[in-house]
């Protein structure tokens, strides 16, 4: 694990255990995600931070931890 913060060059993100289905990139901690009832996650981000659209639809929005 790296110990700089992300904003330095030397950043190494931790491995991802989850996937965003839209982007493909791993949904890292602190990353705000949805998932849908097949089981796919998305950062919010990539469905355009559509937040009121997500929890219209039933979907909880979740921030992505260890």
């Amino acid at each position: 694990m790296s110990y700089c913060p992300s904003t330095c060059p030397d950043y190494i993100p931790e491995n991802a255990t989850h996937y965003c289905s839209i982007c493909g990139n791993g949904i890292y901690n602190g990353e705000e995600y949805i998932r849908n009832d097949n089981g796919d996650y998305a950062h919010l981000v990539c469905i355009d931070g559509k937040k009121d659209l997500a929890e219209w639809l039933g979907c909880e929005i979740k921030v992505m931890e260890e």
